[in-house]
C-alpha cells in the first residue's frame, strides 16, 4: 500500500527541519520525503503540519482508575508502599479499565509510543500486555519482580523499572541490573524526587534516570559526565508538590525525553507537558533563546532512542509513525505552534505503519 501527504510543512530528520514538501509512506515505511508538488496524485493536507508522533517515556498507566485520588495527601501517602494506589490497584478489573481509558486517551492527544513502570510482577506486566494488544499504540514494559522470580518477570517485560533505590538492598539492585544486562533488557531507575539519591543510583549504571527534581547542581554535572540519559516529568513534579527541575542544565547537558509519569496526578496530554517544560525552562533559566525544538525532541524521537527503539524520524527508511496536525495561518513558527499552542483537536490525524487513525479533516 502506498499513500503520498502532499501539500505541507514537514518536520523532517533528526533535527526536525521545517520543509515544505511531501511525504511518501509505503509498506509502512517512509519511502520517500520531497520538497514541493510530489506531482501525482496526493491527499492534500492544506499547509497542514508533519510532525513524529509522541513517545510519552515514563508513565504509570496501572494508576489510571484513580485519577486525583489522594490529591491533598503526600507523595508517599499516595504512591509509596501501602499507599492510597496500592488499594486502587487490587481491583484488577478497574485498573484494566483504567488502562484502556488511559490508552484512549493517549492516542487522542497524539502518544503512539510508551514506557510504562508496571507494578504487580509477572501479572502486573500480563495485564498490561494484555489489554494493549487490543490498541495501536506500543508499550515499553518496565516491571518489578514484586515476590515473583525476576527472570520469568523480564521475560514478559522490556525491562525493570525501579521505584526507588531505598526500596531494595544495593546487593538485590546490583543482581537485578546484572540480570538485566545479561537478557539485554532495559533498566531505569526514579532518581532524586524526593530526596537526591543521585550517587546511590548511578552505581547501578541505568540505561536511564528519570526526575531529578532534587538532584543537586553536583549530582546533575555527574549524570551529564557520565551521559547517563534523563527522563523529565515536570508536571507530574509540580502536582506532587516535590519541586521542579532544572530544565535547562539538563537538558544543554545529556539526552532528555519527557513523560507525564503517574496518571493519578497528571493528565497523558504530551501537548501540555512540552508547553509546561518550554515555559518552565525559559522561565527558570531566563534565557530567551531556548530552542523550543528541543522541547519536541524531547517529546518525540528522544524518547524513542533512550528506549532503544527504532527512529521515528520523518526521513526514508524509517517506519511511518506520525501526526498530521492541522495548518493554522496565523503561527509563523510551526514548532513553536506544537509546543506551545495546539490542543488535541488540532491534530487531524495519525500515521502508524500503513494505518491512517483519525483522519478527521483529511480528505
Amino acid at each position: 500500500m502506498k499513500r503520498i501527504f502532499g501539500n505541507a510543512v514537514v518536520l523532517a530528520g533528526e533535527e526536525l527541519e521545517p520543509t515544505r514538501g511531501y511525504v511518501v509512506v509505503e509498506d509502512g515505511r517512509i519511502a520517500e520525503v520531497g520538497t514541493g508538488n510530489p506531482g501525482r496524485s496526493y491527499t492534500d493536507l492544506k499547509r497542514g503540519i508533519i510532525c513524529p508522533s509522541f513517545t510519552n517515556a515514563h508513565t504509570h498507566v496501572g494508576d489510571a482508575c484513580g485519577r486525583d485520588a489522594g490529591a491533598y495527601r503526600s507523595i508517599s501517602e499516595r504512591v509509596g508502599r501501602g499507599g492510597v494506589k496500592f488499594e486502587l490497584l487490587k481491583n484488577e478489573r478497574r485498573v484494566k479499565e483504567g488502562i484502556c481509558s488511559a490508552l484512549e486517551e493517549m492516542l487522542s492527544s497524539g502518544t503512539i509510543c510508551f514506557a510504562d513502570f508496571r507494578e504487580g510482577g509477572m501479572r502486573g506486566a500480563e495485564i498490561l500486555n494484555s489489554t494493549a494488544e487490543a490498541w495501536p499504540v506500543h508499550p515499553v514494559v518496565l516491571g518489578r519482580p514484586d515476590g515473583d522470580n525476576p527472570e520469568e518477570v523480564l521475560e514478559r517485560c522490556d525491562g525493570f523499572g525501579i521505584s526507588s533505590a531505598a526500596d531494595y538492598q544495593e546487593e538485590e539492585l546490583l543482581r537485578l541490573r546484572r540480570l538485566a544486562e545479561r537478557m539485554g533488557k532495559l533498566f531505569a531507575v526514579h532518581c532524586a524526587e524526593v530526596r537526591d539519591d543521585t550517587p546511590e543510583v548511578l552505581r547501578l549504571r541505568p540505561d536511564f534516570v528519570v526526575h531529578l527534581t532534587s538532584a543537586t547542581e553536583k549530582s546533575i554535572a555527574e549524570v551529564v559526565r557520565r551521559r547517563v540519559p534523563v527522563v523529565l516529568c515536570p508536571r507530574a513534579n509540580g502536582s506532587f508538590a516535590v519541586g521542579l527541575p532544572r530544565v535547562k542544565e539538563i537538558l544543554e547537558g545529556t539526552l532528555v525525553a519527557l513523560g507525564t509519569d503517574n496518571v493519578m496526578a497528571n493528565s497523558l496530554n504530551m501537548l501540555r507537558e512540552m508547553e509546561f517544560t518550554f515555559k518552565l525552562a525559559r522561565g527558570m533559566s531566563r534565557d530567551y533563546r531556548l530552542d523550543a525544538v528541543e522541547i519536541l525532541k524531547a517529546a518525540t524521537l528522544n524518547g524513542r532512542k533512550i528506549l532503544k527503539l527504532k527512529s521515528n524520524a520523518i526521513e526514508d527508511g524509517n517506519p511511518a509513525s506520525f501526526l498530521i496536525f492541522r495548518n493554522n495561518k496565523y503561527i509563523y513558527d510551526p514548532i513553536l505552534g506544537i509546543v506551545h499552542r495546539f490542543r488535541a483537536c488540532d491534530i487531524k490525524g495519525m500515521v502508524e505503519g500503513d494505518t491512517l487513525l483519525g483522519g478527521k479533516g483529511i480528505v
